[in-house]
């Protein structure tokens, strides 16, 4: 889930892309995550992304696994 200015968006994500990374904290390839939900990095920018949640569904609830704050530009 990305966490914009105005909206949030919900991206469908695999779990084949999801990883953990070298620090032991989970991750996936955004760009991999935009690509298969028809997105790019310039809708990226324009929602003005402030920050990305991972969140597991399971049996109708939600549950935040990691949360990133995008405090860069892109």
């Amino acid at each position: 889930m990305i966490h914009g200015k105005y909206q949030t968006i919900k991206l469908d994500v695999e779990e084949s892309d999801v990883l953990i990374n070298a620090d032991g904290v989970l991750d996936c390839p955004i760009d991999t995550v935009l690509r298969k939900n028809k997105y790019t990095f310039e809708d990226l920018n324009n929602w003005l992304a402030k920050e990305v949640q991972f969140i597991m569904e399971h049996n109708g609830s939600e549950s935040v696994i990691n949360t990133i704050l995008l405090d860069v530009n892109l």
